[in-house]
């Protein structure tokens, strides 16, 4: 919400609640990326989009953002990933940590789990069901990926090494595409967009303003 006022001065934008958040309903089907990528080409078709649109994702919104730019190219002008997780980071933080600092973070998950609502552990297990491989994403595709530099990872291990960790492999991103940027959020916890308001908006005018086209539309992709 803190970026939309700025981001309407600078086309239509759309947001939309993924089923079982804010007022979708939970509905039936599978929580996985492709579903989620495939329901928001559902909401681009019924409110007749003229695309191609950027989409914004935030934190697993990314994931959801880069498979539907994987599915459907010529819907998608360029991806601005949010704190978006790399893969593999939960397993690279792991062996940060002593043996009896793996104990307690599986306990600090299974307990975030039991807390969380039912459709984010959904979603959960149905990002972990898929690879985060995009294959078939197009090469020149424009992606932009802003990190933050003071992500909170707990009281377990030493959080300058988990910082560095997420700030190295979240450059990964950058290589699907030979025009990934990285952006470094200074300053920014995860919640990048309420932290660095300006600094989003900034990044998203610049895709629209690039020379590859003047898209007319900018999606977000809410993360949980």
């Amino acid at each position: 919400d803190p970026v939309l006022p700025d981001l309407t001065a600078l086309g239509r934008v759309v947001t939309f609640d993924r089923p079982g958040l804010g007022q979708s309903p939970v509905g039936t089907s599978p929580r996985t990326p492709t579903a989620i990528a495939r329901e928001l080409g559902g909401v681009m078709q019924a409110l007749d989009l003229p695309g191609p649109v950027i989409l914004v994702g935030h934190s697993m919104g990314g994931v959801h953002a880069l498979r539907f730019a994987e599915l459907f190219p010529d819907a998608v002008a360029g991806v601005v990933l949010l704190d978006t997780p790399p893969p593999g980071f939960e397993e690279a933080r792991r062996r940060l940590l002593t043996e009896d600092e793996r104990a307690q973070r599986d306990a600090v998950l299974t307990e975030g789990r039991a807390r969380a609502p039912e459709i984010i552990g959904r979603e959960r297990d149905g990002a972990e069901s898929e690879q985060w491989t995009f294959d078939a994403l197009s090469p020149a595709m424009p992606l932009t990926v802003v990190v933050a530099d003071a992500q909170e990872f707990g009281s377990l291990g030493e959080p300058d090494a988990h910082r560095d960790l997420w700030l190295r492999m979240s450059e990964g991103w950058t290589d699907l595409s030979s025009a990934g940027t990285l952006e470094i959020a200074a300053g920014s916890g995860h919640m990048i967009h309420h932290d660095r308001t300006a600094l989003v908006v900034d990044v998203i005018r610049r895709m629209i303003e690039a020379p590859a086209g003047s898209p007319a539309v900018a999606g977000t992709l809410r993360g949980s």
